[in-house]
């Protein structure tokens, strides 16, 4: 017998035993002494209280039974048959002993709906019980005095192990332990079901861990561990996770375990190792010993995101194989968590001439900073009290550099996540943590140094809004953010104007210098004729 079988064997006939029972496995031949006290006029009722694990009720003198502490689950539904040929008031202790012979395997062999033999004995006149309440109470219409067999034959989705069946008599003694003459016979009943959660994945403070490609992504897996049915163990306990390609394990660092105040140690109460993409975290026997129902037990370990795109993940679960999700059946490495997503896009932009926008201008320098808004709208040239953008891993801020074509590519920022909020007791929510499920995100790139020869403006016209969304935008400039080239001081006697008033200044010189010759000539002819 595989160890799987071994487990479901058990759950099958261990857990949810109904407890208040014992007092018909205590019955002896000195009860049959105490049967004249019977009065056989009466009829009795079964009382179903119905709770979780490992609740503890039990009957009292008065009949009207203790509840137990753990909660309540309604919507349960049992069935009660007449367990025929048992004569429990022929004034022997044969009806008595009989009821004592059933074993616990005819028991189960007869738990489905529909079976009509319990061993030697038909059973008949079945009828179902109505759903038991929100309180988690069912009860019977009066019923004649006799033996009845109880199974349960339909239960909510979150309950992962039914009530064995069990045999009821109507009376039953008032006191199992003490066995002192006194009945009951309306009886209370207190069958348990083993109640559970399945996994519940989160991702987890992303921006404090960077928002940029290749900053780390915080992953927990947390399980609250059900209780079992008394005698029952907790035989195998594994928590898996398989990595989607656009992330890298961060194997260096370590995988913690913890639960409240306790902590589980690495080595010593569990196992964790990195197989490729996957990571499986094994608990031993002394870490198994730690584990209490009620307890979540949270696994936190990183990744590494390579690629952008919108990343999912999930996480496994095999905790004695039980089915620990409700309505979902188990996967290869048990029972499945919520699917979380993380998301990234990339960003390109070019820095181009204001005056010729095909001119690509390399060199021009960006901070980035981090928005909070997904509306268009809202996604303004402003970068107060936005988160800066630093280098994966660092504290340093991030710059982006244009460049030979003018082009920016910022290989992916994040845009947003499925973050759940988390209760002190560690309970994961269904709540998203405000500001993270956004399918696009808003971005602020202010340039600190512009290309060589053109202007570095300032104030908000140094501030470029973007709208960066999930996935591998392209290569096609998405935002074009342009400078005006530097001037410079116009150069001396130079410019239409100067030229203008040297050229008629020339045209004077020449005119008087001509007008000189002129004159000289004459003179010079008319002394000449003198």
């Amino acid at each position: 017998m595989s160890a799987h079988t071994r487990h479901r064997g058990l759950s099958a006939l261990a857990v949810g035993t109904a407890l208040s029972l014992g007092a018909l496995g205590a019955l002896s031949t000195s009860v049959a002494a105490n049967a004249t006290s019977i009065d056989t006029s009466q009829q009795g009722r079964i009382i179903i209280h119905k709770y979780e694990n490992p609740g503890n009720g039990d009957q009292n003198p008065a009949g009207t039974g203790t509840d137990p502490t753990t909660a309540p689950v309604a919507g349960v539904v049992f069935e009660y048959c007449t367990v025929s040929g048992i004569d429990l008031f022929d004034g022997t202790n044969r009806g008595w002993d009989a009821v004592n012979a059933i074993t616990a395997t005819a028991k189960q062999a007869a738990a489905a709906q529909g079976v009509t033999q319990l061993g030697s004995y038909a059973l008949s006149n079945c009828t179902l019980l109505p759903a038991t309440d929100a309180s988690g109470l069912a009860t019977s219409p009066t019923l004649p005095l006799g033996v009845y067999f109880v199974r349960e034959v339909s239960t909510p989705s979150n309950v992962v192990a039914p009530a064995a069946p069990f045999i009821v008599t109507l009376p039953t003694p008032a006191d199992h332990e003490k066995l002192d003459g006194d009945w009951v016979y309306d009886v209370n009943l207190y069958p348990k079901n083993t109640v559970a959660q399945g996994p519940a994945k989160n991702v987890v403070d992303q921006p404090g861990n960077g928002v940029i490609l290749g900053a780390p992504v915080t992953y927990q897996v947390t399980q609250l561990i059900p209780a079992l049915a008394p005698g029952q163990t907790y035989d195998s306990f594994v928590l898996s996770d398989t990595l989607d390609p656009k992330l890298s394990p961060r194997a260096a660092v370590p995988v913690t375990v913890v639960a409240g105040t306790t902590t589980f140690v690495a080595g010593t109460d569990y196992d964790a190792a990195w197989t490729g993409q996957k990571l499986a975290v094994t608990f031993t026997a002394a870490g198994r010993a730690k584990l209490r129902a009620g307890m979540n037990v949270v696994l936190t370990f990183e990744a590494t995101v390579t690629a952008p795109g919108a990343i999912e993940n999930q996480a496994f679960v095999d905790l004695n194989d039980l089915s620990l999700t409700p309505g979902t059946p188990n996967g290869t490495d048990g029972s499945p968590s919520s699917t979380v997503v993380t998301r990234w896009g990339d960003l390109t932009v070019q820095k181009v001439n204001q005056a010729k926008n095909s001119d690509g201008l390399s060199g021009a320098k960006f901070r980035v900073y981090m928005g909070t808004t997904d509306q268009q709208s809202s996604c303004t040239a402003d970068i107060t009290g936005l988160q800066q953008v630093t280098t994966a891993g660092t504290n340093t801020p991030y710059v982006a550099t244009s460049d030979g074509s003018g082009t920016i590519v910022i290989p992916g920022l994040w845009v947003g996540d499925t973050e759940k909020t988390v209760a002190a007791d560690g309970t994961v929510s269904d709540t998203t943590v405000a500001g993270h499920d956004l399918q696009q995100r808003c971005y602020v790139l202010e340039e600190i140094a512009a290309p060589n020869g053109f202007v570095l403006p300032s104030g908000a016209a140094a501030l470029t809004p973007v709208m960066v969304k999930a996935g591998a935008n392209g290569t096609v400039p998405l935002v074009k953010i342009q400078n005006t080239q530097q001037g410079v001081p116009q150069l001396p006697f130079t410019g239409s104007s100067i030229q203008l008033a040297m050229t008629i200044g020339g045209i004077a010189l020449l005119v008087v210098a001509l007008g000189g010759v002129l004159v000289v000539r004459r003179r010079n002819t008319r002394r000449e004729g003198a």
